[in-house]
C-alpha cells in the first residue's frame, strides 16, 4: 500500500513537472505602430499595457501569452489627431476601451525565435495574426518582442481613402521579471 501511494505521488509530480510553466511579470512594455498618411509615415504608441506571459523555453507549445492596451492612450504627437482616432469611426475608445491579443499556438523556430498565432481583437472584431517572436531570457529576466502588419479596415478602424494607407505595422516589446513560482497549465 505504501509503495502504491509513493508511486502515485511520483507519477503526479512527474506529470505536473511536464506542464509547469514559468510566469513572467511585465515590468516595461512599448507598443508602437506606423501607417502611411498623406505620403508621410505617421507613428504612434498605445499605453496602459496589461499582460500575462506564461512561458518555458523547454515547452514552447504550452506557452500562453495575452496582452492588452488601452485605446484611449493612443499618442501620435498631435492632440487633435489623437482625439480624432478615439472617436467612433476609428477606435471608438468609449465603447471599446481595450485592444486584446491572445496566443492560440506558438512554435519554436531556432535559438530565441518563435512563431506565434494570436487572436487580435479590435472593436469587437477578432482575427488571427501570425507574429514572429523573439524571446531572450537572461537569468530571471526576459524580453518578448514581435512585429506584424495588419489591415486596419478588417477591424473597422477608419474608412478606405486615398490619403491613408490600410496597412499598419505594429511592434510590441515587453520586458519581464520571472515570478518565482511556476504555474501549471493544462
Amino acid at each position: 500500500m505504501k509503495n502504491a501511494f509513493l508511486t502515485l505521488i511520483t507519477v503526479l509530480l512527474i506529470d505536473l513537472s511536464a506542464v509547469a510553466q514559468i510566469h513572467w511579470k511585465p515590468t516595461k512594455a512599448t507598443v508602437t505602430f506606423s501607417i502611411r498618411n498623406a505620403g508621410l509615415t505617421v507613428t504612434g504608441t498605445f499605453g496602459g499595457f496589461s499582460g500575462d506571459l506564461i512561458f518555458d523555453p523547454a515547452l514552447p507549445e504550452k506557452m500562453q501569452l495575452s496582452a492588452s492596451v488601452e485605446t484611449a492612450t493612443i499618442e501620435t504627437g498631435i492632440g487633435l489627431r489623437n482625439n480624432h482616432l478615439k472617436k467612433k469611426d476609428y477606435f471608438d475608445a468609449a465603447t471599446y476601451p481595450r485592444i486584446h491579443l491572445r496566443s492560440t499556438r506558438v512554435e519554436r523556430q531556432e535559438n530565441d525565435a518563435y512563431t506565434g498565432i494570436f487572436d487580435l481583437t479590435i472593436k469587437n472584431t477578432t482575427r488571427a495574426v501570425t507574429i514572429p517572436l523573439n524571446i531572450v531570457q537572461k537569468g530571471m529576466t526576459a524580453t518578448f518582442s514581435g512585429q506584424f502588419t495588419l489591415n486596419r479596415l478588417e477591424y473597422k478602424v477608419g474608412k478606405s481613402g486615398l490619403l491613408m494607407g490600410n496597412d499598419v505595422t505594429v511592434q510590441v516589446v515587453v520586458q519581464t521579471q520571472q515570478v518565482t513560482t511556476p504555474v501549471t497549465t493544462r
